[in-house]
């Protein structure tokens, strides 16, 4: 009678126990199984992956005490008070449906007394924050997944040092992977001697990871002036003239939305709930809770844009932006525009989208020509027989790395904000989408991606099919990890 090695006894031991754990879970089908492959492929190595990288957390205290504090400043900023009802919305019944459900999970309303401008120029975008923050009077809240101190980016840091050297409340929050040279930097040193509070979000440690993820990150970019001036958007703060450009990809092109009015409130809801847990650790008191502004400033536009905010990640109960997207695809009346840099769908994404096309709505996708992740690119490749096949228009832009994130929807609604089309976005990274529901910024909107269409080339879908067996392999095997990336 053959023995089994006791290192195989072990590895069988491993793969049940944490195969369970990961069934129990209940997460989507092609996660299960690409975790259940890397476990019992890999005897020790699996296993450490997937305690880095397998489990949903931020640890228990932002899961349990984050919809409190939500809550908390959404009633002292009058977010969850209602201004409109599903009828006074000027979408179809069925997107007025979506944005209760967005209410009802979140406690961000669709907002009026509102204005929105479009900024889609590095340049315009960092001047506009500079002469916010030389304006500002009481406060001056900055939260960015990427600091770079270079280029046109040190006039806002600069901005942002005199502001707190004449008594405005400064924070700044950054995340502490992709932010880490700035975080380190003589920079950060000034910004505090001059009465900046620095924070570093998520921050990543040995010890952290035992209790959470290392690879969840604040891909959050936003600002908040006074409470009345609020800006979010795809942009880092970083000037793209100077940044990666070592990755060869050409100048990153973003887009920035400066807001005033009522939901400039729900943006500080979700600054000063990350500040807290960041600073914090989640442990506050009133008189912590109360550090922040409290008063909101009264407004009354000629023209109101109604704004709904949609914060997202595994701080939330759900995957709510996640269910908004794919279900937005299904209620498109007559097109669906996407513009992303990082398209990586699965199969529910890839059917909303397909299911669109052959219901005769005009689907067009934007991506960049190239972008600075060899796996994410030939994961996303994966998915274009099935798409062509079906209709769908894809786009390649030739002037540099398209970063920008936007969703437009029949030409009238419109989500902008850090989102990428990937499962890391949807699932993984905290994020922040801004619904609007108005036809006048969308046909702004749609100049500018209009003018990202005029410098793409179409994908050609017989050229496509002539592609090497190489490449096709390729993308084969890449298209297993697509649920993780």
């Amino acid at each position: 009678m053959t023995s089994i090695p006791f290192t195989v006894v072990i590895h069988l031991l491993v793969v049940f126990g944490l195969g369970l754990r990961i069934l129990y879970r209940r997460i989507a089908v092609n996660t299960t199984l690409a975790w259940l492959i890397i476990i019992a492929s890999l005897p020790i190595g699996g296993a450490a992956l997937y305690f880095l990288f397998g489990d949903h957390r931020l640890g228990r205290k932002r899961l349990k005490l984050g919809e409190r504090i939500r809550s908390f400043y959404q009633e002292a900023y009058e977010v969850t008070s209602e201004d409109l009802g599903k009828s006074d919305l000027d979408v179809s019944p069925f997107f007025a449906d979506l944005s209760h459900i967005v209410s009802c999970e979140t406690g961000f309303h669709p907002s009026t007394g509102n204005k929105i401008k479009l900024f889609d120029e590095a340049g315009h975008i960092l001047s506009a924050m500079a002469e916010d923050i030389d304006n500002a009077k009481q406060s001056c809240l900055l939260e960015f997944y990427i600091v770079e101190a270079k280029g046109r980016v040190l006039h806002v840091l600069e901005a942002l040092e005199r502001a707190a050297q004449r008594g405005v409340e400064c924070r700044f929050l950054a995340d502490d992977i992709g932010s880490r040279n700035f975080l380190k930097s003589d920079w950060r040193r000034r910004l505090e001697a001059a009465g900046v509070e620095v924070v570093s979000s998520l921050q990543v440690g040995i010890i952290k990871s035992l209790s959470k993820r290392t690879d969840l990150r604040n891909h959050r970019k936003l600002v908040i002036i006074d409470l009345a001036i609020g800006y979010i958007g795809s942009s880092n703060l970083v000037d793209p003239v100077e940044f990666k450009k070592e990755a060869e990809v050409g100048q990153w092109i973003d887009i920035m939305a400066r807001l005033e009015g009522h939901a400039v409130s729900s943006l500080a809801v979700v600054f000063n709930t990350d500040f807290i847990f960041d600073k914090n650790g989640g442990d506050y008191t009133w008189e912590s809770l109360s550090q922040f502004p409290q008063q909101t400033p009264s407004t009354d536009f000629a023209r109101d844009t109604v704004l709904q905010l949609i914060p997202s990640g595994p701080e939330m109960r759900t995957s709510l932006i996640y269910e908004v997207v794919v279900a937005a695809l299904y209620g498109a009346q007559s097109s669906i525009v996407i513009v992303t840099p990082y398209f990586v769908p699965d199969e529910a994404l890839i059917m909303a989208l397909t299911n669109a096309a052959r219901r005769g709505i005009e689907v067009k996708i934007i991506i960049p020509n190239r972008i600075d992740s060899i796996m994410a690119r030939y994961a996303s490749e994966a998915s274009y027989d099935a798409l062509l096949e079906a209709g769908v228009t894809i786009k390649h832009y030739q002037s540099g790395m398209l970063h920008t994130k936007a969703i437009q929807i029949d030409a009238h609604i419109s989500f902008i904000g850090t989102l990428n089309m990937d499962m890391r976005s949807f699932y993984l990274n905290l994020e922040v989408t801004l619904a609007i529901y108005d036809r006048a910024f969308a046909s702004r909107l749609k100049e500018t991606i209009d003018h990202y269409i005029e410098r793409a080339i179409i994908l050609d879908r017989e050229a496509w099919t002539r592609r090497s067996k190489l490449k096709r392999f390729k993308e084969n095997v890449l298209r297993l990890a697509a649920p993780l990336l």
